[in-house]
């Protein structure tokens, strides 16, 4: 992890530097066995002294992450179409991709419901920055193609809990447990107390 010290720390170190030399040599005893065992003692505090003055230094202001080491794994991507309530189509570079939500899945098209669930969806994309997030426990794309990603916005809102939280989806773990579960199940329990989106009363054309 980088890091970089500020300049605020090194009045620290100088004051360290200065105090040490004043204590070491105001009183310089002539014997030469002497002078060089004062000169250990003042070297041996002085890297004491540092320590501590850049240890206070560093608590005091934060340190600087480099890219690599955050371990972000988002990518910002342009929105192309919302297929449904689990399922958006992007552009990547050049590319039209087909991505899949991770942890949830939604109302099909001709279910009673499908409509509005892809309705939910794009109010949530809307004119937002679109990050979309790997999951290495899910791998990097399902059985038909699509990228299997969280998608996030530029305002921090995790978009598959919410769309579970609403009732546009249910949550669903397809093979392995997955990094936001926890957080999934508890959204679905909100969205099943309150009998919102799916957990409402059954329509005619609903399907499991």
């Amino acid at each position: 992890m980088a890091f970089t010290l500020y300049r605020g720390a090194l009045p620290n170190l100088r004051f360290v530097i200065l105090t040490l030399r004043k204590l070491t040599y105001t009183k310089v005893v002539k014997s030469s066995g002497l002078k060089k065992f004062s000169y250990v003692f003042f070297y041996v505090f002085l890297v004491i002294g540092l320590g501590i003055a850049l240890n206070q230094s560093l608590k005091q202001f934060p340190e600087i992450l480099s890219s690599s080491s955050t371990g972000s794994n988002k990518e910002q991507i342009t929105l192309f179409k919302v297929i449904d309530g689990d399922t958006i189509k992007v552009i990547v570079g050049d590319t039209e991709q087909s991505v899949r939500l991770i942890g949830l899945n939604a109302p099909e098209s001709d279910d009673c419901r499908g409509d509005w669930s892809r309705s939910e969806l794009e109010k949530l994309l809307a004119e937002q920055t679109i990050l979309l997030e790997s999951d290495l426990t899910q791998g990097e794309k399902d059985k038909y193609g699509r990228l299997l990603r969280y998608i996030h916005t530029g305002r921090g809102l995790n978009v598959n809990e919410k769309i579970i939280e609403i009732g546009g989806a249910k949550e669903y773990t397809y093979d392995k447990d997955y990094k936001y579960k926890e957080l999934f199940v508890n959204a679905q329990n909100t969205a099943k107390k309150d009998k919102l989106g799916v957990w409402g009363a059954p329509c005619d054309t609903e399907k499991n």
